[in-house]
C-alpha cells in the first residue's frame, strides 16, 4: 500500500530498472506505468487505486512536441475539476482537444511574445501561444510556468487595452493554489513583476555569444528540422 505509482516513459522506466542495482531498497518501492499505456481511450493500468488514494477519476497521457518521449497529462480529479499540465512543449492541438474545458491549465511559457523563432527551434511556447492554446481548450484559469533564466523578469501577459480572456496566475516555487485562489493568485502578478528589476528591451542577455547565428537565421537553413545531425552541431544563441 506504500508503493508510489510512476507514470513516466519508457526511457526513465527503464532508468529506474537499472537503478535498483545500484539501490536495491528502491526495489518494490514503486508501481511503475509507461505512458504508453495511459494514452486517451486506454485503461489507465493504476486507475481503480488514482481514484480510491488521490481523488483521481483519469489521468491521460498526451505525447507532445519536445524531446523524444515528452507528454503532457490531463487529470480529472474529484474535488479540482480537470488539471492540464503541459510540461515543456511546443502548442499542441491534442492536448487542446483532449483537455477542453479544463478548469486550469498550468502551461509553459519560456519566452514572451516576439521570441516565436526561439520558441519554434527550442521546442518550448511563448506566453501569447500558451495564452491562445488555454482559449482554445476553452479552459476557465490559467497558470503560466518555465519561464526561461536567461530573461530574468515576468513577461507581459498582455497588451495595453487588452483583456484577458480569464485568470492568468505566474508560477512560483512552492505555489499552492486551489480553485478557490487561482483568481487571487492572478492578481498577485503586478507585485511579482515588482521582484524584478525592469532592463533595457534592446539589452543582450549575458550568456549570448554575437558571433554564433539566431533562432531566426538558423530557422532559414533548408531542412534544418530534417537533418538531425546538422540540429546537433548547430551551435544556437
Amino acid at each position: 500500500d506504500n508503493q508510489v505509482i510512476i507514470i513516466a516513459p519508457t526511457s526513465f522506466l527503464k532508468f529506474l530498472d537499472e537503478y535498483k542495482d545500484v539501490d536495491p531498497l528502491t526495489a518494490g518501492g514503486y508501481i511503475p506505468i509507461d505512458c504508453q499505456d495511459t494514452l486517451q481511450h486506454k485503461t489507465n493500468p493504476a486507475g481503480e487505486r488514482l481514484s480510491e488514494s488521490l481523488g483521481i477519476s483519469s489521468c491521460v497521457s498526451v505525447p507532445v512536441s519536445h524531446c523524444w518521449h515528452s507528454y503532457a497529462v490531463v487529470l480529472d480529479c474529484h474535488s479540482f475539476g480537470r488539471v492540464v499540465y503541459s510540461g515543456d512543449c511546443r502548442p499542441s492541438d491534442r492536448l487542446v482537444e483532449v483537455g477542453s474545458g479544463a478548469d486550469v491549465l498550468i502551461h509553459e511559457a519560456t519566452f514572451e511574445d516576439g521570441m516565436e523563432e526561439d520558441a519554434v527551434l527550442k521546442r518550448h511556447s511563448t506566453v501569447g501561444e500558451a495564452i491562445s492554446v488555454g482559449k482554445r481548450m476553452k479552459t476557465k484559469s490559467l497558470i503560466l510556468t518555465h519561464f526561461s533564466q536567461r530573461y530574468p523578469r515576468i513577461p507581459p501577459l498582455q497588451k495595453d487595452g487588452e483583456t484577458l480572456p480569464f485568470p492568468i496566475a505566474v508560477a512560483f516555487d512552492f505555489m499552492k493554489v486551489n480553485a478557490e485562489t487561482i483568481a487571487t493568485a492572478a492578481k498577485l502578478t503586478p507585485a511579482l513583476r515588482l521582484l524584478y528589476p525592469e532592463t533595457d528591451e534592446n539589452s543582450t542577455p549575458l550568456d549570448i555569444d554575437p558571433s554564433k547565428p539566431t533562432a531566426k537565421e538558423i530557422l532559414s537553413i533548408p531542412g534544418v528540422f530534417a537533418n538531425s545531425t546538422q540540429c546537433e552541431e548547430i551551435q544556437m544563441r
